[in-house]
């Protein structure tokens, strides 16, 4: 998942804190602001630094060019869910603590402590926490390129390869009662810690644990072809969000977005709602209130203006959705932006 958010908050005696400084955020909070308001802050930053493209495509740096590797240790304390987006880079999840559910494509996963998660390249995910038992994890996203070796290499043509042209994928979870669990979660942690430490010559250890991942992972036979029909869906689902944010102000029917994907209208809505989690309608309606925000806090454009730019062809419905989605209206959200 590998978010991170700077938190600005109101005029106060903190002016930052980082989404992981849970005990700032906590103390910060029962000193001097009220929950609801405290997080309507939030989630104001994060919208503006949640970096995804018209895709959903996660647009936040991994590591570098030089070593595309990050590792990451994070919560949903505060943000009880981590928005639906892909990446080319592959991303190893352990679940600390906490129960609650993680969205592969079509795949929804009941996800608890202990468990290994393997977020394969391209795949669309997000995580959800149980609010009762707030999840804490750590991750490792890296790309597979790291690992490439020299054409006719053995390790490169039967194992990079494959996983690189989606050919074949990780499976999706490993639980503490699964073969070689002890093997793979001492390595996953290994891994972390090596990254974190970042001790003399810590990156040639790093392709080396990794290369020792992948080992285990294949001798748990946790490796399998690649669902080609799955694939196909998930470009087409892709194709269709990327024209939907093109046109987003226009008036977009399931009809022609099924005709676009060359699915009968009845499957692609179907297909759509199994890869967003939504209706088409609930969507669409996100996203033109989404662009409605950033007209918002960056234009000086009237309310009706924003509601008819963004698609919306009523005003008071607009204020009425609006207001639903993020428990203030128009005016009032500029307001407080102010």
């Amino acid at each position: 998942m590998g978010f991170r958010t700077r938190v600005q908050l109101p005029p106060g005696p903190l002016k930052w804190i980082t989404k992981n400084s849970v005990y700032d955020i906590v103390i910060y909070r029962v000193l001097f602001y009220p929950e609801r308001i405290l997080e309507k802050y939030i989630m104001q930053d994060s919208l503006k630094n949640s970096k995804v493209d018209h895709t959903l495509k996660e647009l936040n740096a991994h590591g570098s060019f030089e070593l595309p590797i990050e590792t990451y240790t994070d919560n949903c304390v505060i943000f009880h869910s981590l928005y639906n987006h892909w990446h080319d880079e592959m991303e190893i999840i352990l679940i600390e603590n906490g129960m609650g559910m993680l969205r592969l494509n079509r795949e929804i996963l009941r996800v608890k402590k202990g468990d290994i998660l393997i977020v394969n390249p391209g795949v669309l995910h997000g995580i959800k926490t149980d609010l009762k038992h707030i999840l804490y994890f750590k991750s490792i996203v890296f790309h597979l390129g790291f690992l490439q070796g020299a054409a006719g290499d053995l390790c490169q043509e039967q194992v990079i390869s494959p996983l690189i042209e989606n050919r074949a994928e990780f499976t999706h979870r490993i639980s503490a009662e699964d073969a070689n669990y002890t093997n793979i979660s001492r390595l996953f942690y290994q891994i972390h810690d090596c990254h974190r430490d970042k001790e003399p010559y810590y990156f040639v250890r790093l392709k080396s644990l990794l290369y020792h991942f992948f080992y285990e992972m294949l001798v748990g036979n946790y490796i399998i072809p690649a669902d080609t029909e799955q694939n196909n869906n998930l470009l087409s689902i892709k194709y269709v969000l990327d024209y939907m944010n093109q046109h987003y102000s226009e008036t977009i029917s399931a009809r022609k977005l099924a005709l676009m994907s060359n699915f009968s209208e009845y499957y692609f809505m179907k297909l759509f709602r199994q890869y967003t989690g939504k209706t088409l309608i609930e969507y669409l309606n996100d996203l033109r209130l989404e662009k409605a925000k950033a007209l918002l806090m960056h234009t000086d454009e009237s309310i009706t203006a924003i509601a008819t730019e963004v698609g919306f062809n009523n005003t008071s419905y607009f204020i009425k959705r609006f207001q639903k989605a993020n428990g203030a209206t128009p005016r009032v959200f500029r307001k407080n932006l102010s």
